[in-house]
């Protein structure tokens, strides 16, 4: 959506990274939590964290 060449909307660029911030956080707060017992779900929780550290870095450039 980001890098598409037909046109860009900042309202619809925010709405999508705000909502996959919020899902990145979700997910990596459940996973987070099971982090200790398994190796995966620490993986998971580290990619989760960066997206949304991704996504709200590319915000705070839009906004």
């Amino acid at each position: 959506m980001l890098s598409r060449h037909t046109g860009y909307d900042a309202n619809i660029s925010r709405s999508v990274l705000e909502a996959c911030a919020i899902a990145c956080q979700s997910c990596g707060d459940e996973c987070a939590a099971h982090a200790d017992k398994h190796e995966h779900c620490r993986i998971c929780a580290d990619a989760c964290r960066a997206c949304e550290q991704a996504c709200r870095n590319l915000l705070a450039t839009i906004s």
